[in-house]
């Protein structure tokens, strides 16, 4: 009997709430008030969001053309250029990364460092002896641009 009672008080909360998303749904299209606010959109995300995930893009973007150097074929100058890039749009990732978007920013900001360790001391003489250990940072910076690649389509849509 326990059973039966217990299977009849689950039953009315769940035809209330059918009930409710039944008149929801039937709402008047001639209706002045929209039905859902804009802001409550999960998919439009709050300015402090959108800011984040504006600058995590752009340290994506930074990264790949980082990435994409070699070292002596595109020569000091230019590895340095794409490096001081990268700093300047990581520092702005890290102040505004949201909670999601931390994880992925903290590991490009990790491997980054391996970058900057790598070519710590590089100048035209040393470039040659220290290719090797800067494509190989380079290398693991690209896998953490992958992992924030797909932070970036999970937690930003519109990016």
């Amino acid at each position: 009997m326990t059973t039966a009672q217990g299977k009849r008080g689950f039953g009315w909360p769940l035809l209330v709430i059918a009930a409710g998303a039944l008149l929801v749904g039937c709402s008047s299209t001639g209706s002045n008030e929209p039905t859902t606010p804009a802001s409550s959109s999960p998919s439009s995300p709050s300015p402090d969001a959108a800011a984040a995930c504006s600058d995590a893009a752009e340290l994506k973007s930074s990264v790949q053309s980082l990435t994409e150097v070699e070292p002596l074929q595109d020569g000091l100058n230019a590895l340095e250029a794409a490096s001081a890039d990268t700093k300047a749009a990581l520092d702005t990732a890290i102040a505004s990364a949201t909670a999601e978007l931390q994880p992925a920013v903290e590991q490009v900001k990790t491997d980054f460092s391996a970058v900057q360790t790598a070519m710590s001391g590089l100048t035209t003489d040393t470039l040659q002896a220290k290719a090797p250990e800067i494509v190989t940072s380079l290398r693991a910076l690209s896998t953490a641009l992958g992992s924030l690649g797909a932070t970036l389509s999970e937690e930003c849509p519109e990016s």
